[in-house]
């Protein structure tokens, strides 16, 4: 081994012996900052590099994504005159809590767009949708913020990535929502305790997470809505007629085994969509009959 200060040889030990004396006598240390041995009285190099060159702190390069610029290009211009749009807008921002409660860890979370009126009231929020919202704990995340912006009065629209910048299809969404309001506001919650909100995770947890049972990949990312009528039918099919028998209940493990990683690599191109598109048109046209289309949530 060599020498830490002078590169000697010094066996096994970090030191050379000249050197382990001039640290016996206190003239070379064992650094507490950067964990290196120096001189004492000469400056750690990490507190030096740190002061020089680097920050606890530093700017992101971007607020939005490439991808989420190009759906604020297409909403900007979709937008009347008087209307404002925020890219990366907390919950808290915009929504309040009436129970003067401490702590409000449910409204620290970002939505992708606000739009305001130009009061700066907030009216519509919108979520851009990549296929990292079909997770399990994406889905659960995503639900809460609509209940919370259900109760507060303010209507989502989600578009999905999958279907790419549709300016026309953009503009149709953005006229109609803002027609419709004030839209009603739907009552979710009574007075939270500190008990619910710990129910509210800003991030899923980093350990023991269970095994996503639920979430029609394939068909969600067709769709693009996992509560759109026709994922509805299959979702009713799933949990009413294959989970019933042991060769449907292998097909569902099978198909939560192996859809997440196929629409994570083919999901984006339009071939994908187009061919399961067909297929699962014809699944749920057949299904339809049995199996309704109503508002459904997973047993």
């Amino acid at each position: 081994m060599k020498c830490r200060i002078c590169g000697a040889e010094s066996g096994k030990y970090p030191l050379c012996k000249e050197c382990n004396q001039k640290r016996e006598s206190g003239e070379i240390i064992k650094c507490p900052l950067c964990g290196e041995w120096h001189y004492a009285g000469a400056p750690c190099k990490t507190v030096k590099d740190i002061n020089a060159d680097e920050y606890l702190y530093s700017p992101r390069d971007r607020l939005i994504s490439k991808s989420e610029n190009e759906f604020f290009k297409a909403i900007s211009a979709a937008l009347p005159a008087e209307y404002h749009i925020f890219p990366q807008i907390n919950l808290a921002s915009f929504i309040d809590r009436t129970d003067g409660a401490r702590f409000r860890n449910e409204l620290f979370r970002n939505v992708d767009f606000l739009i305001t009126d130009c009061d700066y009231a907030p009216k519509i929020v919108i979520e851009i949708n990549d296929q990292s919202h079909l997770d399990r704990y994406r889905r659960e995340r995503d639900e809460k913020v609509a209940k919370i912006c259900e109760e507060a009065g303010i209507p989502i629209i989600k578009l999905w990535t999958s279907y790419g910048v549709q300016p026309e299809y953009i503009k149709k969404r953005i006229d109609e929502q803002l027609a419709a309001l004030p839209v009603k506001r739907i009552h979710h919650f009574s007075l939270i305790n500190e008990a619910e909100i710990a129910a509210f995770p800003s991030t899923p947890p980093a350990e023991d997470k269970p095994a996503a049972k639920k979430g029609c990949y394939i068909a969600t990312a067709v769709y693009g809505s996992y509560d759109c009528p026709e994922v509805r039918v299959l979702r009713r099919y799933r949990d009413e007629k294959l989970s019933s028998t042991f060769f449907g209940r292998a097909f569902i493990k099978v198909y939560y085994a192996v859809s997440p990683t196929v629409v994570r690599l083919f999901g984006r191109f339009g071939w994908f969509n187009k061919f399961w598109r067909h297929i699962l048109d014809r699944i749920v046209s057949k299904l339809r009959p049995s199996f309704p289309s109503s508002e459904y949530k997973d047993i």
